[in-house]
């Protein structure tokens, strides 16, 4: 069970946004120069084309990955 959690892209996704949001949070993107609204806003449209394409959860796959 571990090792298909481990392969689910939704996972994943769901990590990098966390980071990210950690990131936003704490001043890290600040810190190094960078806008951190413009970071969350670039990485909320690309997931959202991950999901719009089905890379993120495709109904097609039985499993659910």
């Amino acid at each position: 069970m571990t090792q298909s959690r481990l392969k689910s892209k939704v996972l994943w996704v769901a990590v990098i946004a966390q980071v990210i949001a950690i990131g936003q949070l704490t001043g890290v993107f600040k810190a190094i120069g960078l806008d951190a609204g413009t970071v969350g806003d670039v990485a909320a449209g690309i997931l959202q084309l991950f999901v719009i394409f089905g890379i993120v959860n495709d109904p097609t796959n039985a499993t659910g990955l």
